[in-house]
């Protein structure tokens, strides 16, 4: 597939950019700083709950912080960089090691 700027693109994988040599290589992803300081109430929330409880199931918190699953899947990635199904692994694996 290529894209309007005739370069090569497939959906899900980053950019590429032609380097001198011609040799094609990915160009990183660039993410936006966040400030941890100012996290949303319901991520403190949810990534406490997940700190005490890694085994809860998404629907149970989601629903004790009254927002979907989805919304909770989405606002704590945007928060974290990661879905709170990883952020609930990675504190099993703390426990476990």
């Amino acid at each position: 597939m290529v894209n309007e700027s005739g370069q090569p693109s497939l959906p899900g994988l980053p950019p590429v950019e032609e380097l001198s040599t011609g040799e094609v290589r990915p160009r990183p992803a660039v993410r936006p700083a966040r400030d941890t300081g100012t996290l949303d109430p319901r991520v403190r929330r949810a990534l406490a709950t997940l700190d005490d409880d890694p085994d809860l199931s998404l629907v149970t918190l989601a629903n004790a912080l009254g927002i979907t699953r989805a919304t909770l899947i989405r606002i704590v990635r945007e928060a974290i960089g990661m879905s709170p199904k990883e952020y609930a692994a990675g504190v099993r694996a703390r426990r476990s090691s």
